[in-house]
This record gives C-alpha cells, structure tokens and sequence, in this order.
C-alpha cells in the first residue's frame, strides 16, 4: 500500500505558503491471525521480536503486549506493532519466548519455553515511500513436545488481495486500518506520516478521501489498490476535519477547525473552487439532499448553519440551546436530526427554516449518531456506551443496546445489515448485527479512531 505521500501535480499552492512536506518513512505492521483451537489451553510471553535485516544486524520492535493467551485469541486477530523501520530488505522476524504455560485437568503446568530465538524467514523490503504489512500464523502441530516443551512453528505471510466490495476503512493515530467487513480482520495498514480525521467514500468511482490535519491536505486513494490518485492541499492553518460528500460525487465540502472555514471542492479537478468563512471552530458537517447544500455545527456557540456550496454562502443560522456535535438528514430532506453531548435530547430540525420542530428522549448525553435510510431509525451513540434506537416516526425510543464502550463514529452496511461502531477510546472497531443487536466480530486499531466507512455503506 502506498503512503499518503506529496503529489505536487494535484496540489494547491497559495502565494507565500511554505508547502506542508512529510516524512520518509518506512512503516510497517505486524498482525497475529487467530490462534488454533490445539493452542486453547496454552499461555506464552514473547518477551522480544526483532526484524532481521540483509546484512544481519537486528532491528527491535515494539509490541502491543507481551502476554498471549490461547482462549482469548482462538477467533481473534492481534495487531502486534505498529512502527517505523529503516528502509532496505529484510530477511524476516526472530521471536524470543521466555515463559508457556499449559492448562490441564491437574491445573496448570509450566512448560520449556524454546531457549533460542526463534527465526522465521520471510524476505520483505522497507520503502521510504511505502508501508508494509504481514501476519504471523501460530501452527496448530506439534505445540507441545515431549509433554514438557513448548515448540511453536510460526509462518509469516504479506496480506492477500480483498475485494473492493468487502473493505472498511477506519482511520487511526497511525494512519488507515483497512479491514475485511465480512471477517472482521485487519488485511493491511497505510501510514499518513501523521494521523488522519475524517474520511468520506465515493463509492462509484472506487474512492477514498482521507483528511490530514497536521498537513492541511486531502488525499484521494484508489479504494482498490490504495494507491495515491490525487491531492488536494489546503491553507496554512486550515486543520481539516470532517469531510463531506455530494450524492452525485462532484461537490467535497471539508470542515476547517483551523480556519473555522469550509472548503468546497471540486472533485473533478481536486480543486478548492471556494470557501465559507464561520464565526466560530465548526464542529459537525453533512451533506443536504440538494448537491448545493450542507449543513455545519458548531458546539461551541450552539450554532446551526445551512450552506450554499454552490455560490460559497451561509443562507440561514440558527442558534440552539442544545449544542450539536452531530447531525444527519431525513430520506425527503425536510428534517435534520442533531444529538449533543450535553442533553439527552434528539432533536428534530427543520431542514430549510432551522427550526426545532420536536425533542426525542434517548436516555443520556450523545456521542455520535447515524440514520438508516433504509428503516428510517436514527441509531444514538450514547456516553453511557449504549446505542439508542429513535423511531422518528413515532417520536420516541424504541430500543437500546449496549457496547463493551462509548462510540464516537457509526456507520452502516446495507448488504449485511450491519452497524460498525468506532470506539471513542481503546482503538476497537465493533460489529453489530442490527437484528440480533449480538457482536459479530472486532477490529484492532493503532490507537483511538476517528472515522470509519465501508464499501456496501448506506
């Protein structure tokens, strides 16, 4: 996978900028698949795991954890390191594993962990411009010889290609996870050189936006191969954040923190054709259901605003006593329905006038929210870590459920009926079955999250 690196010939300079430049650096991630069912009662600590280079010289990696316990991790997949190595070829890992343990009838019983590093050979190249990700597989024979001595066989192997139609994306502290939303397993990682905000996902033309706020740059990949298509840089100062999509995929509105300003681009030439100044740090954008329409928030000040995009206009402001942090529109486009963080209210917004219309108890403060056009329910992720199910037909809480924490980013997969759910803290990505309200599986982050979106995504 390509890095988020500079493409001069798709950028936006402005007279006196001093261009934003990114690091070279090789990144480089490490998954641990699923264990086997043989590896159930086994407890091991990898006490250390190096790269080995070409030359023989031996680069440390840091790792997540040290501990690994076989009953935790049968249908689980661990992120292992996230890190920066040194450009050049490397010969593949070595792995020291300085405790195992075994679980029996009798209880449980210390094991002779291996008294040599173990070497897995796996040739793999760092690029200064490229990030590289491979998994490590625990073999299911031979765990346990002569009843005393633990003798792992690990392999190592680079991530297979996955259709476009089943990828996620989540951005992290690290840069994207790119996930199998089927299987629920990371299948490769992609490194900003700083952490990426909010994505937005064209998904007829095969697109991904990725907001970089340290850079003040928006990056388009190619979903199926995640190589870099073009580039859209922004302002000094301008810190985007969320990003927006049209219907049609022509018209990208980016919200500026920095600036307190959002940025109308014009897709087909990844050009910011105009912006719209605000009075204050937005919070919150979403798109209208006319393509010259969006609408912003801003917490701090309560404010509600209806965009032009077309002529680069605020039309209308209201000001609310619950302050939003996040929004979405009805299927006709007539109402907006705002949650905050600071009143267990939805509140249901006339789209045109800013009007409040009506408030919907959901049971405490508000996260984050997403509406299902295909149902018609608004799901509301709440502080408490439950997600509150709103009927807006019917004005009222119609269901909840709870997570294992509170969510800060929803979204949903019409072709599964599923909702993923971003962990505000933790850097989990969670599947929900939206019938059986049951978990169908996680993902693990390089830290907090920002943004999540999937292909298949209503």
């Amino acid at each position: 996978m390509a890095l988020l690196a500079l493409l001069g010939g798709c950028a936006l300079h402005e007279e006196g900028q001093q261009p934003a430049t990114m690091p070279a650096t090789g990144a480089f991630t490490i998954f641990l698949q699923p264990l086997p069912q043989e590896a159930h009662p086994l407890t091991f600590t990898i006490s250390s795991i190096s790269a080995n280079r070409a030359d023989g010289s031996k680069v440390p990696l840091p790792l997540s954890q040290h501990l690994f316990t076989g009953a935790e991790l049968l249908a689980r997949q661990k992120r292992l390191t996230t890190t920066v190595l040194p450009p050049g070829r490397y010969e593949g890992l070595q792995i020291e594993i300085s405790e195992a343990t075994l679980q029996s009838d009798e209880g449980r019983m210390a094991l002779l962990a291996p008294q040599e590093g173990l070497t897995i050979n796996q040739p793999f190249t760092i690029n200064a411009d490229r990030a590289e990700t491979l998994f490590l597989s625990l073999a299911s024979e031979r765990l346990i010889s002569r009843g005393v001595i633990f003798t792992p066989t690990f392999s190592l192997w680079q991530p297979e290609r996955l259709l476009s139609s089943r990828k996620g994306f989540a951005s992290d502290k690290a840069g994207l996870t790119i996930f199998d939303k089927r299987s629920m397993q990371a299948v490769g990682a992609i490194s900003a050189g700083g952490p990426p905000a909010g994505l937005a996902l064209d998904q007829g033309r095969g697109w991904l936006y990725v907001a970089l706020p340290s850079y003040n740059l928006v990056n388009v990949l190619e979903v199926g191969s995640g190589e870099i298509l073009g580039q859209i840089r922004l302002r000094f100062g301008d810190e985007p954040g969320e990003l927006a999509l049209s219907a049609s995929g022509r018209t990208l509105a980016c919200l500026n923190r920095g600036s307190s300003s959002v940025s109308i681009i014009d897709t087909a030439s990844l050009y910011e054709r105009n912006r719209i100044k605000l009075a204050s740090e937005p919070s919150w954008l979403f798109m209208g259901r006319a393509p010259d329409r969006a609408y912003v928030t801003e917490a701090g000040t309560g404010t509600l605003s209806l965009l032009d995009l077309e002529h680069g206009r605020i039309l209308a402001t209201t000001e609310l006593e619950e302050p939003p942090v996040q929004g979405a529109i009805s299927n006709d486009g007539s109402s907006l329905y705002l949650v905050s963080d600071y009143s267990g209210n939805l509140l249901v917004v006339d789209a045109t006038s800013l009007a409040v219309r009506k408030r919907i108890f959901t049971g405490g403060d508000a996260r984050a929210l997403r509406h299902d056009p295909a149902s018609g329910l608004i799901y509301v992720a709440l502080k408490s870590a439950e997600i509150a199910v709103v009927d807006p037909g019917a004005l009222m809480l119609i269901d909840s459920f709870k997570l294992p924490g509170p969510v800060r980013c929803l979204t949903i997969d019409h072709e599964e009926n599923m909702l993923f759910a971003l962990a505000d803290r933790g850097g989990l990505l969670w599947k929900v079955d939206l019938v059986s309200k049951r978990r169908r599986g996680e993902v693990e982050l390089a830290g907090s999250g920002h943004s999540v979106v999937v292909m298949g995504q209503r």
